[in-house]
C-alpha cells in the first residue's frame, strides 16, 4: 500500500476544485440556460481524472 498517500492527496485536490467548479457552474447555467451540459462536463472530467490517477503506476 505504499504510495497511496499521493493518490489520495491528488484525488482530494481534484475533487475539492471540482466542488468549486460546480458552485460556479450553477449560476452560469441559470444565466445562459444551457442546461446540464456544464455541470455534467465537470463531473465527467473529474471522474476520468480520478480513474487515471488510481490506475497510474508512476504515483506508486
Amino acid at each position: 500500500m505504499e504510495g497511496q498517500g499521493a493518490k489520495i492527496g491528488s484525488t482530494a485536490i481534484i475533487w475539492g476544485l471540482a466542488t468549486g467548479m460546480m458552485a460556479i457552474s450553477i449560476p452560469i447555467v441559470k444565466m445562459t440556460q444551457t442546461g446540464i451540459i456544464l455541470p455534467l462536463a465537470v463531473v465527467i472530467g473529474v471522474s476520468l481524472s480520478t480513474i487515471a490517477i488510481w490506475l497510474s503506476t508512476w504515483l506508486t
